[in-house]
């Protein structure tokens, strides 16, 4: 499992039961970035299996059609961003208009279907599960990775400058994040894999959580 951080955003490389999937694949232009860490870890983009996308933002979707086009992986993302991803519906937009020039720079990265839409807890390939977590974008999904007991966040918690959820401007619906922290604290998980800032432990997502 590899973390890189991408223009401010993380994206991981993960093999699970014998299936390499890649969790977000950085903003656009990240690709160089994203071949160096394969070409590490002895792999190529036809490795890869499947594309896990926690959200619909392009600073963490921005590569995942490139790297689906080259490595034929399936594209998994929340049912309610599916459309957003694929350019048909609207962009979520931030909460207020000092960070609406961020978020039309984040809008500009290649649209793609997505493959796999989730709706419900599943099981995906390799034996990771992907959960809904709603509030930084409806259709907003963290994954589990069990044999590691961790789990990539995506943006439902942030680490900047210190661990907190996502930011409310940031964040289509605060309450519901704060439900999803509450939901993924309960995974009991022992590793916090974050998008936006290091990794914590699971224990400091558990205190969070009961703060929150």
């Amino acid at each position: 499992m590899l973390g890189s951080a991408f223009a401010a955003s993380a994206l991981f490389l993960v093999e699970h039961r014998g299936v390499f999937s890649v969790i977000d694949t950085g903003s656009h232009r990240a690709f160089a970035r994203i071949a160096s860490s394969l070409r590490k870890l002895g792999r190529r983009p036809e490795d890869i299996r499947q594309i896990v996308l926690t959200h619909c933002h392009g600073d963490h979707a921005g590569e995942a059609r490139r790297l689906a086009e080259l490595s034929g992986a399936i594209v998994v993302a929340g049912e309610a961003d599916a459309e957003v991803i694929a350019g048909r519906a609207t962009y979520p937009g931030p909460r207020d208009r000092l960070a609406r020039t961020l978020y039309r720079l984040l809008e500009r990265f290649p649209r793609l279907e997505v493959g796999r839409r989730v709706a419900v807890d599943e099981e995906l390939e390799g034996g990771l599960r992907a959960i809904p977590t709603p509030g930084h974008t409806q259709g907003h999904i963290s994954v589990l990775i069990p044999d590691a007991s961790a789990v990539a966040v995506g943006d439902a918690v942030w680490h900047l400058p210190f661990l907190r959820p996502s930011w409310k401007r940031f964040t289509q619906d605060p309450d519901q994040n704060a439900e999803s922290v509450h939901r993924l604290a309960d995974l009991g998980a022992d590793r916090v894999l974050i998008a936006h800032g290091s990794s914590v432990s699971g224990e400091r997502l558990r205190d969070l959580a009961r703060g929150t």
